[in-house]
């Protein structure tokens, strides 16, 4: 089933079926349906990762029995579920387990998410085969180029803006038509419209700014370290549209301050920039200058505060359970 037909079926009378894979190549549309799901079920909506989770917690957390005796259904969401089958071994019956467990799930619903499209092979391997026969394969597959621009037209008009044919055309050229970015422009040019309720296409070229497809985390580093508040923002919220773990871009980004701190002490004991870049195992000549470049704008005072946040909701996180996510969008959206 396509995951727009499934997604009005659903919200609108839920599903007698419990289990879902979601998978596909259109990542907007699955981060759609699953923030929809997640303000729908509020507290009782749970994100598991397969990479992360022992088997233990991974069977508790799809229990149905409550020691409180709440009948409130769950949304569980499992990312990197291939990670958590692979724990499993190759024993078979440690596999029919799984199975079995996911068969069970008769209160809550469970959905399997992908960031890819499976091949077919994929989709008859267990456990994916079996749970087709109890559950539902999900995919979101790429929107044809009217179908997006109709989606985008129809935001803007529900919002009250108009926007000239020209300028329409010249945002989903830019975009080459990837919703994820459409999604960050299109609030923008909203935002930028409230009073005008009309934009053109000298609008587009001034306000629109788009993240490549191919941009990676090391993208964002660099705009966060160089203090570009604007482009760390955008390409962050694109990096989490993505996919990308939060810990893991806040992993890189202590790893750089620490690295930074370090150089600025060495730098200060009279160490040369290129003998201090190499004891902190930086090598490679581009990122020599990028380091370089980033100790202008970064001295020891902001280093080490920067270096103490990082520390305090790393506390948060572990202690008191913070979502990472917001937790680092805070650090992102205030900056250096």
């Amino acid at each position: 089933m396509s995951i727009i037909q499934f997604q009005k079926e659903f919200f609108k009378s839920g599903s007698e079926k419990r289990v879902f894979v979601i998978h596909g190549d259109e990542t907007y549309l699955v981060k759609s349906f699953l923030a929809k799901l997640k303000q729908k079920f509020k507290e009782n909506y749970r994100v598991l990762w397969g990479d992360e989770i022992d088997e233990e917690a991974f069977y508790s957390n799809l229990s149905e029995t409550s020691i409180f005796g709440s009948t409130k259904e769950s949304a569980i969401v499992i990312y990197n579920f291939e990670e958590f089958v692979k724990k499993l071994g190759r024993r078979k019956k440690n596999l029919q387990f799984l199975i079995n467990t996911l068969k069970k799930v008769k209160r809550n619903y469970v959905f399997i998410v992908f960031d890819r499209k499976l091949q077919k092979q994929e989709l008859v391997q267990e456990p994916i085969k079996s749970i087709s026969a109890f559950g539902e394969i999900i995919v979101a597959n790429k929107l044809t180029k009217d179908k997006v621009k109709n989606l985008v037209l129809k935001k803007f008009k529900d919002n009250g803006i108009i926007i000239e044919d020209r300028a329409i055309d010249k945002l989903l050229e830019l975009s080459e038509y990837n919703l994820m970015e459409l999604k960050l422009e299109v609030e923008k040019l909203i935002d930028y419209a409230k009073e005008s309720k009309k934009i053109t296409e000298e609008d587009i070229k001034k306000v629109a700014f788009f993240v490549s497809g191919n941009s990676n985390v090391f993208d964002f580093i660099d705009a966060f370290f160089s203090g570009d508040r604007e482009k760390s923002i955008n390409l962050y919220e694109n990096l989490l549209m993505w996919g990308i773990h939060p810990l893991q871009v806040q992993k890189l980004l202590v790893s750089f301050a620490i690295k930074l701190y370090i150089l600025n002490k060495l730098i200060e004991k009279g160490e040369s920039e290129d003998k201090a870049l190499e004891k902190v195992g930086v090598k490679n000549n581009y990122m020599k200058l990028k380091f370089k470049n980033y100790l202008k704008n970064l001295n020891e005072e902001k280093l080490r505060k920067l270096i103490n946040t990082f520390q305090r909701i790393d506390m948060f996180e572990k202690i008191y359970f913070q979502d990472p996510e917001q937790m680092l969008r805070n650090i992102v959206y205030t900056g250096i």
